[in-house]
């Protein structure tokens, strides 16, 4: 049986106000449009306001600046971030996390030079290859690959059907799901007399504390050296790192964004969905990439930019507005060009 709470017990919970009845019962979240009787839903964003009226939530959270009232037999709790209050919901009623024994699969397959740390999970069809280490509280789930002298630190969470390949290092608390490839070759060819020929990437990557990692994300070996993920970056799904990227602390790339070759993103950075960033430029501390940008040269730290090419929201602006400026520039230079028409006629 799932679990229950009261709105009272509920403001509590996320140190919000109440507006309406204390004692209304919630099993479950869901969202505006969604939810029924029992449900606890949420407003974080205005552009759903007119949900709120319409939704058969028997709770909404929202924001201490709305001003709505509810309906009889429903409550709104009120909060100074109610994206942060809603988690907080999300995270009493979800369902218990799965428990992976510490264990190995006899369907497993473990080189004996492999060092397997304390209480470690390996799932059925996993191969850790030889000389591998994996460490203390890390699950290995079903499927996936641990190649020669890769180097997994201790509570990471490696979902099924991940491969990572030789001599890569993972730290501790890292979380990889399912489909991602990390440490394959970087993209090195070079064209000659005799066709394309193959640049060996014989570097490594190296994936610092408290990562995580999307589903089918591809982050590609050093050619010599490293790739870098410093501690607390985030990867969406679908994500791809080119040989010798480095990713500063914090920052996060949104779904489908791609990373050039050689180019150091800052501390903090954000990069949205499906921008592309050129090779051998830096991205510095705390800059905005916004969605489908196309970054052809350097971002100065704190600076946001859009479009393609890559430039600040102002000037980006300024020149999508332009045609339309021109436009009625043209139509006024018409409507003038006749006035003086019609003068020069009268006066002749």
């Amino acid at each position: 049986m799932g679990r229950e709470i009261s709105v009272k017990e509920l403001a509590k919970l996320v140190d919000g106000k109440i507006v309406g009845d204390e004692n209304i019962v919630m099993k479950s979240v869901s969202s505006l449009k969604d939810a029924g009787a029992g449900d606890v839903s949420f407003l974080a964003n205005k552009k759903y306001a007119a949900q709120v009226q319409k939704t058969k939530a028997s709770a909404v959270i929202a924001g201490e600046d709305f001003t709505e009232s509810p309906r009889e037999g429903q409550a709104f709790i009120l909060c100074k971030n109610a994206n942060t209050a809603v988690s907080k919901a999300i995270d009493f009623f979800a369902p218990p996390a799965i428990k992976f024994p510490p264990a190995i699969d006899p369907k497993a397959s473990v080189a004996k030079s492999a060092r397997i740390g304390k209480d470690v999970h390996v799932g059925p069809c996993a191969v850790i290859d030889e000389e591998a280490e994996i460490g203390d509280g890390s699950v290995i789930c079903a499927g996936t690959y641990i190649g020669h002298y890769t180097r997994i630190g201790s509570k990471c969470l490696i979902y099924p059907n991940v491969s990572i390949r030789e001599r890569c290092i993972i730290g501790s608390r890292v979380i990889i799901h399912s489909g991602t490839v990390i440490g394959s070759d970087g993209f090195g060819f070079e064209a000659g007399p005799m066709g394309i020929q193959k640049i060996p990437q014989v570097g490594i990557v190296q994936v610092d504390d408290d990562v995580e990692i999307g589903g089918n994300c591809t982050i590609d070996r050093a050619r010599f050296g490293r790739t870098w993920l410093k501690r607390g970056v985030k990867l969406d799904n679908q994500v791809h790192l080119a040989h010798n990227v480095v990713v500063g602390e914090f920052s996060m790339l949104i779904g489908q964004s791609g990373v050039a070759g050689s180019t150091e993103i800052g501390r903090g950075v954000i990069i949205a969905a499906q921008a592309g960033i050129n090779g051998h430029i830096t991205i510095g501390d705390g800059a905005r990439v916004a969605g489908t940008a196309g970054v052809l040269k350097d971002v100065p730290p704190g600076e946001s930019v859009v479009g393609t090419p890559a430039e600040s929201p102002r000037d980006f602006l300024e020149r999508v507005t332009l045609p339309g400026k021109v436009k009625k520039m043209r139509q006024t230079i018409k409507e003038l060009e006749a006035k003086i028409a019609d003068i020069q006629g009268r006066a002749l």
